[in-house]
């Protein structure tokens, strides 16, 4: 799951900044940059249970009595989650990274829900996904980049809510990782 959502801000944001390729996205903890050229960090650093959407997504409104429709419970295997990443830029500048955040940014307000089209395979089949794109307040941007042990720099906030599925069963091909890169070709990876 929490691949699939990586997968999916990757391909948005290589597809509509000044980056090449999802080769310029790198996964890895912000403070391990191995790269000095310029690109996107997608660092994932908080998932949890979203119970908003799990509770409504459990009741259904039954259609057998159209003057008064009725909530019935469905017992639903799907857990929903709350998937969060800190986006960050890297470039030879302090401009040159404001550039590209600002890139990233803009990009990501354009998106509220996050089209079935757009998502990973492993998402889809649940509808348009949400999507939030915010700021954290200052006192808890200070902690996590503390927490991650690196210096405050500017960032932007991305919660995507997805679903998880108990019953799912993974699909045979597997996603191999090359430089931080996700792709499902394992010749690539060699």
């Amino acid at each position: 799951m929490i691949p699939a959502v990586a997968q999916t801000l990757a391909k948005i944001l290589a597809g509509g900044t000044s980056l090449i390729s999802t080769e310029q996205i790198d996964f890895n903890h912000p403070g391990w940059r191995k790269n000095t050229g310029p690109g996107l960090n997608l660092y994932c650093y908080d998932l949890r249970v979203n119970s908003q959407v799990q509770q409504s997504k459990q009741q259904v409104e039954s259609s057998d009595n159209q003057s008064q429709p009725q909530l019935t419970t469905v017992n639903c295997s799907t857990t929903w989650f709350d998937v969060s990443f800190l986006v960050s830029a890297w470039d030879y500048t302090a401009l040159g990274e404001q550039r590209l955040l600002s890139e990233a940014l803009m990009l990501l307000l354009h998106h509220h829900d996050l089209k079935e089209e757009l998502l990973a395979l492993e998402l889809r089949g649940y509808g348009n996904l949400p999507i939030t794109v915010s700021t954290v307040h200052p006192t808890e941007t200070a902690a996590l980049w503390s927490a991650l042990g690196v210096p405050l720099r500017p960032a932007v906030y991305v919660t995507m809510t997805v679903p998880f599925d108990r019953k799912y069963i993974p699909p045979s091909s597997e996603l191999y990782f090359q430089g931080g890169v996700i792709d499902s070709d394992p010749l690539k990876a060699r």
